[in-house]
């Protein structure tokens, strides 16, 4: 059975060594600390389809467009949504790798708030976002996309 956890926080940043995006969820609570890992491949077709997603359902809400850096951290618990995240925890709270290999977005259409549910063989990782944060926590992973590296135009 696998284990499911409320996401709090998402932290995204590319991992040179495994040339893949670590995406980090709750970064400082090692109980439900999470460390999923996607490949570009998945990159490649879960943008635009979270894009998409967003632009059925959100239409009145135009993508974060400003310059993110990949050390960021969203909360989706508080009113400021991005804050810098602790470098010293991220590393010294380090969980095993997960390969994320399923996301799956529900919408609430009497709430507007969307159910994002990300999935590992042994992992779930479970969010309930609004369209901000829906929003800002797409546009961060983007934002740590190693774009020259992958061959992918920074504008995708």
């Amino acid at each position: 059975m696998k284990k499911t956890v409320a996401a709090n926080t998402f932290t995204p940043l590319y991992d040179e060594l495994e040339d893949r995006i670590r995406l980090v969820v709750n970064y400082q609570d090692i109980q439900n600390r999470v460390d999923f890992m996607i490949t570009r491949s998945f990159i490649l077709n879960l943008i635009p389809t979270a894009e998409e997603f967003i632009q059925k359902h959100y239409s009145d809400v135009a993508f974060v467009q400003d310059s993110v850096t990949p050390l960021k951290n969203i909360d989706t618990k508080t009113e400021e949504t991005l804050s810098g995240t602790d470098g010293v925890n991220l590393e010294l709270l380090r969980t095993s790798e997960e390969l994320l290999i399923e996301v799956n977005f529900s919408f609430d259409s009497n709430t507007k708030q969307t159910v994002v549910t990300l999935s590992s063989k042994n992992r779930v990782a479970k969010a309930i976002l609004d369209s901000s944060s829906l929003s800002q926590t797409f546009e961060l992973i983007k934002a740590s996309i190693p774009y020259i590296r992958w061959g992918i135009s920074q504008y995708f």
